[in-house]
């Protein structure tokens, strides 16, 4: 499977705008912390993931932290923001559906 970053953006656009329309200026979240599965186990659905493959916590307070510095330029984007950025569109996603 190939996704062009392009078209990625575009859907994104399209989304947002979408909730906007929604009336959507912002979306408040009830909860913080989430389960995150680290990479490659997120992939295997034939494997319960455990703590020992890469099972954790993952924090949206942090993960939204970590995008306001990039935005103000305190810390530079990295490939690595994207995770971050997933856990936030999703806990968004869930609470615009409702």
């Amino acid at each position: 499977m190939r996704i062009e970053l392009r078209k990625l953006r575009a859907a994104a656009e399209m989304l947002f705008t979408h909730c906007e329309e929604m009336g959507y200026e912002s979306v408040e979240i009830p909860h913080d912390y989430y389960w995150m599965v680290m990479e490659p186990e997120c992939y295997d659905p034939y494997t319960t993931p455990t703590k020992e493959a890469g099972l954790g916590l993952g924090q949206l307070s942090d993960d939204w932290s970590e995008m306001e510095d990039m935005l103000r330029g305190e810390d530079e984007p990295i490939g690595y923001g994207l995770v971050w950025l997933s856990a936030l569109l999703r806990a968004v996603g869930e609470q615009v559906i409702g």
